[in-house]
């Protein structure tokens, strides 16, 4: 198994400094550097309210607009997270580090670190 650098990242102000010491961090350690982002859908829209009086066929329309805004906030979810990653492996490369790893992943970020704990001797 071989050491790495793992950092996760987000759209918060943060990803910045996250990025820079990571990197710091890598070159101190001699290891590689790996960027995560994770996409956790369920945790970022609320469950509709469907109570009350609805029409024949409208529950059935609006739970169909529902799954498609659902599935339309994912794709756009997943665009913001590989440009994320995509920024900060570009930092990392003008930082000096030759090759850094982009991981995307769906679930939330507790699941997806315990994952890679046993890839990663090294945070």
């Amino acid at each position: 198994m071989s050491d790495r650098v793992l950092a996760a990242i987000d759209s918060s102000q943060f990803s910045e400094g996250v990025c820079d010491y990571a990197v710091w961090a890598a070159k101190a350690l001699n290891a590689p550097l790996s960027f995560i982002h994770t996409v956790d859908n369920h945790a970022q829209l609320a469950e509709p309210d469907l109570t009350g009086n609805l029409g024949l066929g409208t529950r059935e329309h609006l739970l169909e607009k529902l799954s498609d805004i659902e599935e339309q906030h994912a794709k756009v979810s997943r665009e913001r997270g590989r440009l994320l990653l995509n920024t900060a492996k570009e930092r990392a490369i003008n930082a000096g580090i030759a090759d850094p790893q982009c991981l995307q992943r769906n679930g939330t970020l507790v699941e997806t670190l315990v994952e890679n704990e046993k890839k990663c001797a090294c945070w």
